[in-house]
């Protein structure tokens, strides 16, 4: 009985250590690699047997060779971050995401529209995907992993989940000093999110807060009309006028010189809101109101880059000392003249004396 149990335990451990031995030598992800080199060489194959020009035929070829003998590694991103067993992680955080997912091209054209702000070799993949990037075996790399957008969009059932990836997303940037809110504009996907116009937020603020709503109504969301009755914006070229747009319209871009909404409206300051609105639509007012709240990074309203900087009319003072047609201070008259002027001429004629009752009541005193 006791040789039985012994050749039987003999021949499990010799499974077990051939089993272990193949894994080794053959492990699951070189599966991946393997198909990967192997498509890439038919296809280098099939240009060879097209291809004309000899220095052409001098690459494929040597492209070849390297494909017929390819080297099968682990790939992995060495992320930014201080990690350890206090944040239940075992050392620096790693994705080895690429060992399987290796088409670098094929991955590029999936993240599109992240890709350009959060390359792989920075920001890795599990910021937004979620799973174990250390792990090398499809079952743990995979554990509660967000495959597609659906997926990632369903998780966001509380603004908590958008403040973590944030703050992760600044932990593994590059750039000195990033805050978390410098990602504000960013929605669970890692896109950009979308601006929903002013228009959406007066359905529900107009009565809500109706004093802050009317006053900024009147002022900053003019402000874009004010500005293109400007002579210099009027004589100005599409160059000069941009700079006009960075401030005085609502979500403007500067790679493609469009934006959102004329003027300061809603969204200027509180972000695209994308997300908080989808949150107030279904009943989650707090939720999105934890991320409309959100003071943005000072460079954002201040500082060198923001709208709010020192010296960020010096383009206008310059068209103004070298008009002869306007008066060289002019730039430094009210912004808002045409509303002040307005106001003065209701106050002189006695017609202001009657208030719409629908409106807020304000204690607005305009001084010469």
């Amino acid at each position: 009985m006791k040789k039985k149990l012994f050749l039987l335990s003999s021949i499990l451990l010799l499974v077990i250590t051939f089993m272990w031995v193949k894994n080794m030598l053959e492990p699951e992800w070189k599966q991946y690699q393997v198909e990967y080199y192997e498509q890439q060489r038919k296809a280098v194959e099939k240009k060879l047997q097209s291809a004309t020009d000899e220095e052409e035929i001098a690459t494929l070829e040597n492209k070849l060779a390297k494909l017929q003998k390819p080297k099968y590694e682990i790939k992995q991103i060495l992320l930014k971050g201080d990690y350890g067993w206090a944040q239940q992680s075992n050392g620096q955080k790693t994705d080895r995401c690429m060992t399987c997912h290796i088409d670098e091209a094929k991955l590029t054209a999936s993240h599109e529209t992240v890709v350009k702000s959060f390359p792989f070799d920075i920001y890795g993949c599990t910021v937004c995907h979620g799973g174990s990037g250390r792990s090398l075996e499809e079952k743990h790399a995979h554990h509660g992993i967000f495959k597609h957008k659906r997926a990632m969009r369903q998780r966001l059932d509380h603004a908590d989940v958008l403040f973590d990836m944030w703050e992760e997303m600044a932990t593994l940037s590059l750039e000195e000093g990033t805050e978390w809110a410098s990602f504000k504009d960013r929605t669970i996907t890692g896109e950009k999110a979308i601006y929903m116009g002013s228009g959406k937020c007066m359905r529900c603020h107009t009565g809500l807060t109706a004093p802050h709503v009317e006053r900024w109504k009147r002022v900053k969301f003019e402000s874009f009309n004010v500005i293109k009755e400007a002579p210099d914006f009027i004589k100005g070229d599409e160059e000069y006028r941009k700079k006009c747009y960075e401030c005085h319209t609502t979500g403007y871009n500067k790679e493609t010189g469009t934006y959102e909404e004329e003027g300061i409206t809603c969204e200027a300051c509180h972000g695209p809101g994308e997300v908080f609105a989808t949150f107030m639509d279904i009943g989650k007012a707090t939720e999105g109101q934890k991320i409309a709240k959100i003071t943005p990074a000072y460079n954002k309203c201040g500082g060198t880059e923001g709208c709010h900087r020192s010296r960020r009319h010096e383009m206008r003072v310059k068209f103004f000392r070298d008009s002869k047609e306007h008066d060289p201070y002019e730039w430094f008259k009210p912004k808002y003249k045409r509303i002040v002027t307005e106001a003065l001429q209701k106050k002189k004629s006695g017609t202001n004396k009657k208030s719409d009752p629908t409106l807020p009541k304000h204690n607005i005193r305009f001084v010469r």
